[in-house]
């Protein structure tokens, strides 16, 4: 085994997953089932998810009753091309399997969040109203940025004092700025804490606080406008925001003290030479245009083409027995760690990484890479694989996935956008006769639905697979009903 040096001792807990919708409103699934293809369900919330968090056809985005079952129709469809995929003995790629499973288990530790953060939070609703209060707030400020050398001689006379008197007494050649602030503008992290979670002061100097590695800075409040909410509607709003900031910022940092638990004593020990040459070749692959990765992820993912751009990999499997770190008492060689990443793709914190900075950006997506992997070995201990989320998510992607697998294999995908959609409509039809004795739907739950005619794409931010939902399954616009069985689910 070559040498090892101790490179780097990364914190895990520095950066969670996130989403732009609430994670506790999208993991919770609703035992409401709507429809059933034999085996296969399809859920309430499914239905209203692919079509409100992915963008439909033209042909079905409304919100009327004959939109909403062309929609219905479609996810059928799907489900029925899965269960001919199975029945014509076809067989996943190993990409398209470590794709599932990674959508699961990313469904798996989506769910210990839930129960080890979101579900601890009790609500303060005193403090609720405090902050509704708060973020309606417009402050105006007054703000000076300063170099690392007179940050600590300015430091030394915050108290009791203000801006210009420090100024004065320094004789510093610096310029007072003001601005007015709300809270939904771009500000440091801790400014944000100050002005909209905390007790702010007027006429109190705060800092400092750094935001370019080389200038701090420091502000006053010299006061502020509160907006009033009139309307209820307008009281609600500001009060479902406000509810939600503090359920995340709760569950946020419950789930870190159980995470640190997980992870107390595990650190990454990385063979330098190594970790170098790795990182050399990765970054080929990662830092070309991002129209060029965006079509070569899909087709390694897809395997549509036999050969694609990533040569790369080809490249770094070169050396796929080298050592390149140690964690948790085991060795990982290049080859353990290219396992992880075909269920787990690497995500980078910073969307803007570098060529200079992709060394250490890659650190960190190593470190986060391997938190999620023993926050998913603690979930199948708590076996959530089982959880009926996690199997609607596993089945989900699945049926998405064999479904166009068996529309690219059996439609001449050189024909016309147009007639490869009447080709496929067509096999539709012919199927709902074939399954419509399998199929049940409860049309009194259908009709009570109502969907966003936004057009929406809703994505995770910094997690393995971004997409929340698969793509809308283009394969019919018919809005026909006339097959399967009527029935009502939990009756």
């Amino acid at each position: 085994m070559g040498r090892l040096k101790t490179f780097l001792l990364i914190s895990f807990l520095a950066f969670f997953p996130s989403c732009e919708k609430s994670i506790n409103d999208i993991v919770t699934q609703s035992d409401n089932l709507l429809a059933e293809v034999g085996e296969k369900k399809i859920m309430v919330n499914d239905f209203i998810k692919r079509c409100e968090y992915v963008p439909r056809p033209t042909y079905c985005r409304g919100n009327n009753y004959i939109h909403k079952k062309i929609a219905l129709n479609s996810l059928i469809a799907e489900k029925m091309f899965a269960i001919e995929f199975e029945k014509n003995n076809l067989i996943l790629s190993e990409s398209q399997k470590y794709l599932i499973q990674g959508q699961k288990e990313q469904g798996m530790r989506q769910l210990m969040l839930k129960k080890f953060g979101f579900d601890l939070v009790n609500i303060d609703f005193d403090e609720i109203k405090r902050l509704a209060n708060l973020s309606k707030r417009t402050y105006s400020i007054k703000f000076i940025t300063v170099d690392q050398n007179f940050s600590n001689l300015i430091k030394k006379r915050l108290e009791n004092s203000n801006l210009e008197k420090i100024i004065k007494k320094l004789n510093l050649n610096i310029k007072i700025s003001k601005k007015k602030i709300t809270k939904n503008e771009d500000m440091i992290k801790e400014i944000h804490q100050i002005l909209y979670s905390g007790e702010p002061i007027k006429n109190k100097i705060y800092g400092p606080f750094n935001f370019n590695n080389i200038e701090t800075l420091y502000f006053e409040i010299e006061g502020w406008k509160t907006k009033v909410d009139v309307t209820e509607k307008q009281k609600k709003e500001t009060w479902t925001i406000v509810e939600k900031d503090y359920r995340e910022k709760f569950a946020l940092k419950y789930y870190s003290e159980f995470v640190k638990k997980i992870m107390r004593g595990k650190k990454i020990t990385y063979n330098v030479k190594s970790f170098e040459e790795f990182s050399n070749k990765l970054r080929k692959i990662y830092l070309i245009e991002k129209e060029k990765k965006e079509a070569v992820i899909n087709n390694e993912i897809w395997e549509i083409k036999e050969n694609t751009e990533l040569l790369s990999f080809k490249d770094i499997k070169k050396n796929k027995d080298d050592i390149l770190l140690t964690h948790d008492n085991k060795t990982y060689t290049i080859a353990n760690l290219l396992d992880l990443v075909r269920k787990h793709p690497l995500v980078f914190r910073n969307k803007k990484t570098s060529e200079k900075l992709f060394s250490n950006e890659l650190k960190y997506a190593i470190a986060d890479l391997l938190r999620d992997f023993h926050i998913t070995e603690k979930a199948y201990e708590l076996r959530l694989e089982k959880n009926k989320t996690v199997t609607q998510i596993e089945q989900k992607w699945e049926d998405h996935i064999k479904s166009t697998n068996f529309k690219n294999q059996y439609f001449n995908l050189e024909k016309s956008n147009e007639l490869l959609f009447n080709n496929t409509t067509m096999q539709v039809d012919s199927l709902q006769k074939v399954y419509s004795k399998v199929i049940k739907i409860d049309t009194d739950k259908f009709k009570k639905i109502s969907l966003s005619t936004i057009d929406m794409n809703v994505n995770y931010s910094n997690q393995a697979y971004s997409k929340l939902e698969p793509s809308f399954p283009v394969l019919t616009n018919d809005h026909i009903l006339d097959y399967g069985k009527k029935v009502k689910f939990g009756e």
